[in-house]
Protein backbone atom coordinates (compact mmCIF):
# COMPACT_ATOMS: atom_id res chain seq x y z
CA UNK A 1 0.00 0.00 0.00
CA UNK A 2 1.18 3.81 -1.23
CA UNK A 3 1.99 5.72 1.93
CA UNK A 4 -0.46 7.63 1.02
CA UNK A 5 -3.35 5.23 1.64
CA UNK A 6 -1.65 4.74 4.65
CA UNK A 7 -2.24 7.86 5.90
CA UNK A 8 -5.99 8.15 4.88
CA UNK A 9 -6.48 4.71 6.82
CA UNK A 10 -5.28 5.53 9.78
CA UNK A 11 -6.99 8.56 9.86
CA UNK A 12 -10.18 7.24 8.73
CA UNK A 13 -9.73 4.88 11.70
CA UNK A 14 -9.29 7.38 13.95
CA UNK A 15 -12.13 9.16 13.19
CA UNK A 16 -14.49 5.65 13.35
CA UNK A 17 -12.67 5.30 16.85
CA UNK A 18 -13.19 9.16 17.84
CA UNK A 19 -16.79 9.09 16.87
CA UNK A 20 -17.63 5.16 19.09
CA UNK A 21 -15.98 7.13 22.18
CA UNK A 22 -17.85 10.37 21.96
CA UNK A 23 -21.06 8.28 21.16
CA UNK A 24 -20.13 6.31 24.31
CA UNK A 25 -19.59 8.92 26.42
CA UNK A 26 -22.48 10.66 25.47
CA UNK A 27 -20.79 14.04 24.25
CA UNK A 28 -22.01 13.37 20.37
CA UNK A 29 -26.00 12.49 21.39
CA UNK A 30 -28.56 14.09 20.26
CA UNK A 31 -29.95 16.82 22.02
CA UNK A 32 -32.94 15.91 24.29
CA UNK A 33 -36.27 16.98 24.28
CA UNK A 34 -37.43 20.18 26.11
CA UNK A 35 -39.25 19.54 28.98
CA UNK A 36 -43.32 19.59 28.58
CA UNK A 37 -44.35 23.23 29.14
CA UNK A 38 -46.08 23.78 32.84
CA UNK A 39 -48.41 26.70 32.79
CA UNK A 40 -48.70 28.54 35.76
CA UNK A 41 -52.01 27.47 38.26
CA UNK A 42 -54.27 31.24 37.79
CA UNK A 43 -54.11 33.08 40.59
CA UNK A 44 -57.52 33.22 42.54
CA UNK A 45 -58.81 36.15 43.94
CA UNK A 46 -61.57 36.44 46.68
CA UNK A 47 -64.62 38.04 45.99
CA UNK A 48 -64.79 41.35 47.14
CA UNK A 49 -68.32 43.19 48.58
CA UNK A 50 -67.78 46.33 46.51
CA UNK A 51 -70.52 47.90 48.31
CA UNK A 52 -69.78 46.91 51.89
CA UNK A 53 -66.24 48.10 51.22
CA UNK A 54 -67.29 52.11 49.75
CA UNK A 55 -69.81 52.02 52.79
CA UNK A 56 -67.15 51.36 55.04
CA UNK A 57 -64.64 54.01 53.24
CA UNK A 58 -67.29 56.83 53.48
CA UNK A 59 -67.79 55.76 56.90
CA UNK A 60 -63.89 56.21 58.04
CA UNK A 61 -63.93 59.68 55.66
CA UNK A 62 -66.92 61.04 57.83
CA UNK A 63 -65.25 60.21 61.39
CA UNK A 64 -61.62 61.86 59.95
CA UNK A 65 -63.71 65.04 59.02
CA UNK A 66 -65.35 64.74 62.39
CA UNK A 67 -61.74 64.21 64.37
CA UNK A 68 -63.13 60.75 65.37
CA UNK A 69 -59.59 59.25 64.21
CA UNK A 70 -60.01 55.84 66.74
CA UNK A 71 -63.03 55.50 65.05
CA UNK A 72 -62.33 56.15 61.39
CA UNK A 73 -59.38 53.82 61.77
CA UNK A 74 -61.75 51.38 62.49
CA UNK A 75 -63.56 51.72 59.71
CA UNK A 76 -60.43 52.00 57.53
CA UNK A 77 -59.33 48.47 58.83
CA UNK A 78 -62.73 46.93 57.88
CA UNK A 79 -62.34 48.51 53.96
CA UNK A 80 -58.64 46.93 54.37
CA UNK A 81 -60.41 43.51 55.60
CA UNK A 82 -62.45 43.34 52.62
CA UNK A 83 -60.00 43.86 50.34
CA UNK A 84 -56.83 44.86 50.56
CA UNK A 85 -55.32 44.68 47.51
CA UNK A 86 -58.11 47.01 46.13
CA UNK A 87 -58.48 50.54 44.86
CA UNK A 88 -60.04 51.93 48.54
CA UNK A 89 -57.97 48.82 50.43
CA UNK A 90 -54.81 50.47 49.23
CA UNK A 91 -56.41 54.29 49.85
CA UNK A 92 -57.76 52.88 53.31
CA UNK A 93 -54.21 51.99 54.07
CA UNK A 94 -52.67 55.24 53.56
CA UNK A 95 -55.42 56.72 56.11
CA UNK A 96 -54.73 54.53 58.59
CA UNK A 97 -51.10 55.39 58.36
CA UNK A 98 -52.06 59.43 58.50
CA UNK A 99 -54.24 58.78 61.45
CA UNK A 100 -51.54 56.44 63.08
CA UNK A 101 -49.37 59.78 62.75
CA UNK A 102 -52.28 62.42 64.20
CA UNK A 103 -52.70 59.85 67.21
CA UNK A 104 -49.07 60.04 67.51
CA UNK A 105 -48.52 63.91 67.47
CA UNK A 106 -51.90 64.23 69.36
CA UNK A 107 -49.67 61.94 72.35
CA UNK A 108 -47.08 63.90 72.19
CA UNK A 109 -48.78 67.17 72.28
CA UNK A 110 -50.70 66.04 75.30
CA UNK A 111 -47.28 64.83 77.31
CA UNK A 112 -45.66 67.93 76.97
Amino acid sequence: MPSGDMTIMRTAIVLIYGMAFLLATGCASTPKAAPPVTHPKPVVRPVVDAKAQQLFYDKGLQLYSEENYDEARNAFHQVVELGANTALGLKAEENIRKIDQILKTLKEIESK
